[in-house]
């Protein structure tokens, strides 16, 4: 499963969120070793984190 990183790669303090693919850092290094299943739970829930940030559209 490909990762949802968009090559922006800057994390807001505030949120502990990626601002370019809104995961944890957690997320992003856990990555390469989780199970599908637990990669589609992330998934699910970025477009939520993403609708919560206002601006969030890291470019532009």
């Amino acid at each position: 499963m490909a990762s949802p990183c968009v090559n922006v790669c800057v994390m807001d303090e505030a949120r502990g969120l990626c601002r370019g693919c809104y995961r944890t850092l957690d997320e992003i290094a856990r990555w390469s070793v989780m199970h599908d299943a637990d990669k589609r739970a992330v998934i699910a829930l970025l477009e939520a984190r993403k609708g919560a940030t206002p601006g969030s559209d890291p470019c532009g």
